[in-house]
């Protein structure tokens, strides 16, 4: 995780692009979600409500998202704004492109014993 963050970090610097790889991952799930809530958000990204504030708080204040009242007045609901729209498409295929360089020489099968194990090492400690 530690080397994938810091090619990330790479990747980013190149672009010139101000995100860490922790609103990468936040910003592509709200790609992935459009309205997706922060409880949703939290658990689907392996990261604490309070982190998850942290991120949303940085990530609205580069426009790159927008909060939303969700039918449920509790919950706020997350959406890409077109510029969050524009990095997504920037990136994208560029983040993709790395990541298969991370698993370059991992068997599919290697790779879902991977997650597997990391799943229940998660479950485990949750």
């Amino acid at each position: 995780m530690k080397a994938l963050k810091k090619h990330k970090a790479q990747l980013f610097k190149s672009l010139e692009i101000d995100l860490t790889s922790d609103q990468w991952v936040v910003l592509k799930r709200c790609h992935e979600v459009q309205g997706i809530t922060q409880k949703e958000l939290a658990e689907s990204t392996y990261k604490d409500p309070a982190s998850i504030t942290r991120i949303l708080d940085l990530l609205t204040k580069k426009t790159l998202i927008e909060r939303r009242q969700g039918q449920d007045r509790r919950n706020f609901e997350i959406w890409l704004t077109p510029d969050g729209e524009a990095l997504i498409k920037k990136v994208l295929p560029m983040a993709a492109k790395t990541r298969l360089e991370g698993l370059a020489g991992i068997s599919e099968s290697e790779n879902k014993a991977f997650i597997k194990t990391l799943e229940k090492i998660w479950n485990n400690l949750s």
